[in-house]
């Protein structure tokens, strides 16, 4: 019963963000198939595709009708979905070994003269 469920609702889903609900115009395609076959019985299926899909529409009046098929149109739909996993517990391991640095004392190489950074000083020749 659990997959049951989640199966419909992963449908659900799947049929509001992807193109999946333009399968459920396929028999709208084989009506207006049967209606253009009805003028003209000399159309083939692969004909009326590239009529309404690859080509040049025939002046029909029938628009309305014609933009119903699947995949006429394309419509754009976002949804946001998060999926957060259950957390599970993680944990680090101490070090195993330690590291001991010994750093020697500062001992700057260079002073400078404390009478050169003096700002009023004689000029020097």
């Amino acid at each position: 019963m659990k997959r049951a469920w989640t199966m419909i609702i992963v449908l659900a889903i799947l049929t509001q963000i992807t193109e999946l609900r333009e399968l459920s115009k396929l028999p709208l395609l084989f009506e207006h198939f049967s209606e253009h076959q009805q003028r003209n019985p000399s159309v083939t299926f692969v004909d009326f595709l590239s009529m309404h899909y690859w080509g040049d529409d025939l002046d029909d009046n029938d628009d309305n009708r014609d933009m119903q098929l699947p995949f006429k149109k394309l419509d754009v739909h976002t949804v946001q979905l998060h999926y957060l996993p259950p957390m599970s517990g993680v944990k680090i391991k101490s070090a195993v070994f330690r590291i001991d640095l010994d750093y020697s004392a500062y001992r700057p190489f260079y002073t400078p003269d404390i009478k050169l950074s003096v700002p009023f000083r004689p000029p020097c020749a």
